[in-house]
């Protein structure tokens, strides 16, 4: 830290011979009204958390929607595989009834042929 050594401690009073008059500072003018204004920085700031505040509502509503839009899409895609697998399935289980696919496996299980079904009326 810099010291000046050359000042010392004065005793007694400067007399008016001594004093150099300096012109005063001029000062602020005095407000016109007493309420506050708005700077504007302070208004910046309002302006993006006004901003930040509508995109936040907007944004809200319209993730809901895309989340049950996808949902929606994802549940079709399940429903259109449900019907390929149940055609599929209705058609290999006529295949396998047929006569041509039961009678080979029937013989390999030496399994014979039921006679015709005995119809009983009624007393």
């Amino acid at each position: 830290m810099a010291v000046y050594q050359g000042t010392r401690l004065r005793t007694s009073a400067l007399t008016k011979a001594e004093t150099t008059p300096r012109p005063r500072r001029a000062s602020a003018p005095a407000s016109v009204s007493a309420t506050p204004r708005v700077r504007p920085m302070g208004l910046l700031m309002a302006a993006i958390v006004v901003v930040t505040i509508l995109g936040l509502v907007y944004l809200t509503p319209t993730l809901g929607t895309n989340a049950t839009s996808t949902e929606i899409g994802r549940l079709e895609a399940q429903l259109l595989q449900l019907d390929i697998d149940i055609t599929r399935n209705e058609v290999q289980a006529l295949d396998m009834t047929q006569a041509e696919a039961i009678i080979p496996l029937a013989k390999k299980q030496d399994l014979k042929r039921l006679r015709a079904p005995v119809v009983l009326t009624a007393p």
